[in-house]
């Protein structure tokens, strides 16, 4: 039963989003919604915006369609999802500053926190003992919906990189969720990976519409609290596992690009062209091989995470941190820690 939901919340999710997109993209071309090109940009003409709110609009309405009475995310992803959606359109139409942005981000995960999404305790890997966390949770649990979703809204630099991406950590997550005894999860994450792949045919190089901040966003959003709900329905560390190592391009290249930043006493919101994929474009890459490769490594990264959760912690542990290890040593011989940065400012080049 669960896994015809699932094929159902995948399908339709898929369905709705490849035929909203171009509705969706007429209606940007028409309101004026464009991504213009700027000096970080990687694109040359002038592309729509707003491919996020056909990914909203079929996700949620799949997983209302295969909601059940269980305590799902779909509440947290439907209302929060819209409030940072709104957020994001106005800041690819309006530029919102750094601070203005953050604002809204916290506004999204507070109605997430306030719909009963909560990280409200962590199991012990050693002992298998649930730890409370008290007066912990709820700051833990907006930091975890902010980071994930400024996490996808930094990936989102080249053409398809951030719905695929988010696609395919989806796709663990399904099977996560699944085998940790999440079942009424796994279709909320199909309905998520249905909409993200459905939206990837327009958005793969050459992009004829891009997601936007609304859309990235968005999608982080998401993503966080599947993963939430997966770890309070299982109380199964694979639930985390799974979508961090899947994300972990994003998690390094986002946690490099602060680093380098703050050593070149530059804010960690301006932005730069030191990103993972402008490297793989400065090493002859298209746009294509440096998205393929990225998405090779998250599907490794992705396989990784869910074998470390059916192997002892004293074979998954240091598994898993072998993968983080390599990840830096590969960024800093390619050199993503470096001070020196090609040009920066106000990041306008989003291209998912």
């Amino acid at each position: 039963m669960t896994f015809d939901k699932t094929t159902v919340a995948f399908g339709l999710a898929f369905l709705l989003s490849y035929g909203l997109t171009p509705l969706i993209r007429l209606i940007a071309k028409k309101t004026g919604a464009m991504c213009y090109p700027n000096q970080r940009s990687v694109h040359r003409v002038p592309i729509p915006y707003l491919g996020g709110v056909s990914m909203y609009l079929a996700s949620v309405i799949a997983m209302f369609a295969v909601r059940t009475g269980e305590n799902t995310a779909f509440p947290a992803v439907a209302l929060g999802g819209l409030v940072i959606l709104i957020v994001g359109l106005v800041d690819d139409l309006w530029p919102l500053k750094p601070w203005q942005k953050l604002i809204g981000q916290f506004l999204s995960a507070g109605v997430v926190v306030k719909l009963g999404v909560s990280i409200s305790f962590l199991k012990n890997p050693f002992s298998g003992e649930l730890l409370l966390l008290g007066a912990i949770a709820l700051p833990l649990t907006l930091v975890w919906v902010v980071s994930f979703e400024n996490l996808i809204n930094w990936s989102d630099g080249l053409d398809g990189l951030a719905a695929g991406i988010v696609g395919i950590t989806s796709t663990a997550m399904i099977y996560a969720m699944n085998k940790a005894g999440a079942v009424h999860v796994a279709p909320e994450a199909a309905a998520l990976a249905g909409a993200a792949f459905g939206f990837l045919p327009f958005n793969f190089h050459p992009a004829s519409i891009f997601m936007g901040d609304a859309g990235a966003m968005y999608l982080g959003l998401a993503l966080s609290v599947l993963s939430v709900q997966g770890l309070v329905k299982s109380a199964v560390a694979m639930s985390i596992l799974a979508p961090i190592l899947t994300l972990m391009v994003p998690i390094s290249d986002m946690a490099f690009s602060i680093l380098r930043r703050k050593l070149s006493g530059r804010a960690a919101s301006q932005a730069d062209r030191d990103h993972i994929h402008h490297r793989l474009l400065e090493l002859g890459m298209s746009q294509r091989q440096a998205v393929l490769a990225i998405y090779l490594v998250s599907l490794c990264f992705g396989a990784l995470g869910l074998v470390s959760g059916f192997v002892p912690l004293s074979t998954g542990g240091p598994l898993a941190g072998l993968a983080v290890l390599g990840m830096f040593a590969v960024a800093y011989k390619a050199g993503l820690l470096s001070l020196g940065s090609k040009k920066t400012g106000q990041d306008r080049s989003r291209r998912g």
